[in-house]
């Protein structure tokens, strides 16, 4: 997967690596893989960026995921709606293999704090908060450097390399 999506891998992880904190430096970029269909995998790339300073204890990861643009009628086809039980939802960034024709819509996902598990309405604790914040184009190096610019404002405490 890492070889097939180096274009739009590598970007992230040159724009990124620098900023990460809170021994988020010390973790390694997370790939996951699953087979969906006969000779379809899907899979996610994960990169820690810092502990979300604004949740309560025990903090949670600010993480960013990377991967194609998924259109929402994506999860209401089978097999397709079985990615569903992976807990991906409608956007949520996903890496294809075999990779699909381009042109394609690369998107940049960063999470943190608590968010509804899939089919609630509402989060676990009261003060619980959680934020997000995507981005798509075309070009991943011009989604990677803004991604990057952006998460400088949006995250305070990041390096300001």
């Amino acid at each position: 997967m890492r070889a097939l999506y180096e274009d739009l891998i590598g970007p992230f992880e040159r724009a990124l690596m620098p900023l990460r904190v809170d021994g988020a430096h010390e973790l390694d970029p997370q790939a996951k893989v699953w087979k969906w269909e006969e000779k379809l995998l899907v899979g996610t790339f994960d990169l820690w960026l810092c502990e979300d300073r604004d949740s309560p204890p025990p903090h949670s990861w600010t993480v960013l995921s990377v991967g194609l643009w998924t259109e929402p009628q994506l999860f209401d086809e089978e097999p397709a709606a079985t990615i569903g039980h992976f807990g991906f939802t409608p956007h949520h960034p996903l890496l294809f293999l075999p990779r699909p024709p381009g042109p394609s819509t690369f998107t940049a996902r960063v999470e943190s704090g608590a968010f509804p598990m899939k089919g609630k309405s509402r989060t676990k604790g009261a003060d619980a908060i959680g934020t997000a914040h995507q981005w798509t184009a075309n070009d991943p190096s011009v989604l990677a450097e803004r991604v990057a610019r952006d998460l400088k404002v949006l995250i305070p405490h990041l390096p300001r390399q």
